[in-house]
This record gives C-alpha cells, sequence and structure tokens, in this order.
C-alpha cells in the first residue's frame, strides 16, 4: 500500500464485499426455503457454517482478480467483467467443494439464487463505492503527490493526462532535472535529489525523457530504484505501441510493444457472440433486406451489391458486401478515390443508404463466413492500407484483430470524411481496451447515436 488512504480503501471494500456476499447468501437462503413456493425448510444450522465457506471463496478470488488493488487504473468495464470472472470461479468451485467433498446435498436452487444476487449486488455496490472514491479523487481530497523528474512528450502528455483527468486524483508537486525544458506551471526543482524528495514529499515519482537523453535516463532510474515511493518510468514510445508489457525472458527484462490481450478463449468467446447474434438479427430483418434489394435493382442498372477487396486481422484481404450506392463501373475502373460530398456517382437512392448506412447491411453475411466482426475497426482498400501503413504510426496495428462492421471510432463520429490521425488513435484505443462489456457498449451506442451521420456521402 501506499498509504493510510490506500489502506482505507481496500479496508473498505473488503468489509463492504464481505457484508454483502453474507447478507447475499442468507437472502438466498430465506427466498428459496420461506418465499418461493414449496420450499421445504433446510436448517439455518447447515447454512450458517457454510457460509464462512463462500465467503472465504468470494474474498480469495476478488483478491486473486486484483479487485482489491488500489488506484484509478482499472476501468469500469474492467471491474465488472472481473467481478463476473470471480462469480463464475466461485460457482464452480462451491460446486465441486458441495457435490464432491460435502456429505450433505444442499438446494442448488438455492446457490443459482445466490450467485445472481451477489453478482448483482457487488456490482452496483462497486459502482457506489467507486463514484465516491471518484468524487473525492476529483477534489483533491485523496490526491497523492507526484514529483516529475526528466521532460519530454511522454512526461507532457503525463502532465496533460492529469490535468484532464483530476479523478485519477493526481497532483504534480515539482518537476526536476528537466534542463530548462520544464513545465513553468510547476516548480521547476534543482540540486540534489534526497533535498528535493525532502522538499517535495511525493508519494509517487515518474521519470521520462526523450530518446537523446537516454544515458541521463538511465542515471536517473538508477538514482531512484531504491527509494521507498512508487517509481514509474515513462518510455519514449508513441501511443500507437499498444498493449506495451515487460516480461522476464531468462532474466532479460523484455519489453513487448504490440501485444493484445485477447486471449484465445476470448475470441473464441467473441466469435460466438458475433455468429449468434448476427445470425438472428440477420432473419429478424430479412424481409427488409429483401425490401433493399429489390429498390437497388429497379431504381438503377447494375448488381444489387457491390463487392470490394478490404483488409482484415493479420492483413488478409476479404471482398466485403455492400448494396451497390453508386453507378455501375465497369470492372478496372476503380479509381481508389474516398466518395465525396454531392459526388456524381451516387444514385439517388445510394446517397439515402450511405447516410443511414443501410448499404452496409449486407456486411452481416461477412460477419457470419468469419470474415468481420460485429465491432471492430472499419476495413479499408488494400491499395490506401498499403499507403497509410507508409503516412502513419500504428496504422498496420489495427489488424491485430478483426474488422468490424461498426467501432468505437464510428460510435465517437469519425466515420467518412473525418480525421484518419484521430480514427487510428480511436481504434488502437479499443484494441488496448478490449473487453466484452466495452463491445456491447459500443453496439448500444451504434443504436443511440443513430445510424445517420453527416459525414457519410
Amino acid at each position: 500500500m501506499d498509504s493510510e488512504k490506500d489502506y482505507s480503501q481496500f479496508l473498505l471494500k473488503l468489509v463492504v464485499d464481505s457484508v454483502v456476499i453474507l447478507l447475499s447468501w442468507f437472502g438466498a437462503y430465506v427466498l428459496r426455503f420461506y418465499v418461493i413456493p414449496g420450499g421445504i425448510g433446510e436448517p439455518l444450522r447447515l447454512f450458517a457454517p457454510m457460509s464462512v465457506l463462500v465467503l472465504v471463496l468470494y474474498l480469495y478470488f476478488l483478491n486473486h482478480n486484483k479487485l482489491y488493488r488500489t488506484g484509478p487504473n482499472i476501468t469500469w468495464q474492467t471491474e465488472i467483467q472481473l467481478l463476473l470472472y470471480s462469480s463464475v470461479q466461485v460457482f464452480l468451485t462451491l460446486t465441486v467443494i458441495l457435490y464432491y467433498l460435502y456429505g450433505r446435498r444442499v438446494s442448488r436452487l438455492s446457490i443459482a439464487i445466490f450467485m445472481v444476487i451477489v453478482t448483482v449486488l457487488l456490482i452496483i455496490e462497486r459502482v457506489i463505492i467507486n463514484r465516491h472514491l471518484y468524487k473525492l479523487r476529483a477534489s483533491g481530497k485523496r490526491a497523492k503527490r507526484v514529483l516529475l523528474i526528466g521532460y519530454g512528450e511522454g512526461v507532457t502528455r503525463y502532465i496533460n493526462e492529469v490535468i484532464s483527468h483530476p479523478e485519477n486524483g493526481l497532483h504534480v508537486v515539482g518537476q526536476y532535472n528537466a534542463h530548462r525544458h520544464g513545465d513553468l506551471r510547476y516548480v521547476q526543482f534543482h540540486g540534489e535529489l534526497e533535498d528535493v524528495l525532502a522538499t517535495a514529499r511525493p508519494q509517487i515519482v515518474v521519470i521520462g525523457y526523450p530518446t537523446a537523453e537516454r544515458e541521463e535516463e538511465k542515471r536517473m532510474i538508477s538514482r531512484c530504484y531504491d527509494l521507498i515511493q512508487r517509481v514509474m518510468v515513462i518510455p519514449d514510445l508513441p501511443y500507437s505501441m499498444i498493449g506495451s508489457r515487460i516480461f522476464d525472458f531468462h532474466s532479460i527484462p523484455v519489453m513487448q510493444l504490440n501485444d493484445v490481450s485477447i486471449t484465445f478463449f476470448q475470441r473464441i468467446g467473441k466469435r460466438l457472440y458475433d455468429f449468434i447474434l448476427t445470425l438472428v438479427g440477420t432473419i429478424a430483418i430479412s424481409p427488409f433486406l429483401l425490401l433493399l434489394a429489390i429498390l437497388v435493382k429497379v431504381t438503377s442498372p447494375g448488381p444489387v451489391l457491390y463487392k470490394q477487396k478490404r483488409v482484415t486481422m493479420d492483413g488478409k484481404e476479404f471482398m466485403m458486401l455492400k448494396f451497390r450506392s453508386m453507378t455501375d463501373r465497369p470492372p478496372g475502373e476503380e479509381d481508389g478515390k474516398w466518395t465525396t460530398k454531392d459526388d456524381p456517382r451516387v444514385t439517388p437512392l445510394g446517397k439515402f443508404i450511405r447516410k443511414t448506412s443501410l448499404d452496409e447491411l449486407p456486411q452481416l453475411f461477412n460477419v457470419l463466413k468469419g470474415d468481420m466482426s460485429l465491432i471492430g475497426p472499419r476495413p479499408e482498400r488494400p491499395e490506401l492500407v498499403k499507403k497509410f501503413v507508409k503516412e502513419i504510426p500504428g496504422y498496420q496495428l489495427r489488424h491485430k484483430v478483426k474488422a468490424g462492421i461498426t467501432g468505437w471510432a464510428q460510435v465517437n463520429g469519425y466515420r467518412g470524411d473525418t480525421s484518419l490521425e484521430g480514427r487510428i488513435e480511436y481504434d488502437l484505443a479499443y484494441i488496448k481496451n478490449w473487453s466484452f462489456l466495452l463491445d456491447f457498449k459500443i453496439f448500444i451506442l451504434t443504436f443511440v447515436r443513430g445510424f445517420v451521420n453527416k459525414n457519410a456521402y
């Protein structure tokens, strides 16, 4: 723990979690045997001792999944996902213990009721606690004192994030060894590091230098290595280096720059989610798809569907489907240009279906086939990919996951003729912070914010 404040935060969550778990256990007992019709009273002396086992199991898995770690680094999506993981782990462990190692049979319905109640209450409880801590940190009451050592783009980005997000509970007390490149909004410390630490009294020390100052950075890291304060280093890397993590390779510290934390089983889960939801949705709107196909066919000459090569995960090419919205062009006459406002190639019906995103609906079949996902970075043409890879750092990293019908960039307004750099930033943020909850959020936002977009020509 960094301080008494961290300990109190840990203790608060531990105590409230324990109360919620025990109330849920005995609440499930009452519901099963005294509220639900047909329940036969089960001796409380059987359920009371078992509450200790249930409490220990839950606290163990909550701690194992790092739900008692302090600090604002964990997102709400990740916290809910970890709570759900913990509940599944407790359920499986409890099932094994009760049905293979326990002498008496216990009502399965009561356990099911307990798992539902405790999971819902834990999520609600954590939301309430986190909102309380959010307000405390934003007010500065729980702010941690931060000393910056060095300068450069990484330090500047860090400062901007501290200022933009006061809920992180960080307060910069000054900057040291900035070589006349320091941020003048903060005290610029000079002299011996020990004297600066005694004066500034930081709880966190953040070190960052440009690449040209690597030797100076190494020297400062060496001097700060044995500090009692938490020490963090900002590597001189662009944000596009997604999924950076450090691990030991036979005692050699190695940093992996472009790791994607989506596991094999998560990919399977995402594929099942895509297939089932898309299959149900395609069947449900099939009459509407047929109507659109007829309208495309009768309003302009040419095929109903437009096929175009696009790039998806691992740089693989596939034929993406759309309802044709432009005048039919002979094969080989692709001009490789994005559609612009009042583009003469767009048909009258095409203008409407492009504006409302209805032209994208045939991509549901791309999802069923496995070329695309419902949620992910939008796919681009191979010739444009080759161009953007040379011009935009990190562009190729979009292909770490499957291309999607909609994505984080699109629901945040980056669609059509908008900033490509902004779109890439959102795409990489999606890959770096991926979770099932984030996919669900994007799915809902796609409908809430509507399909109509002013930049869709």
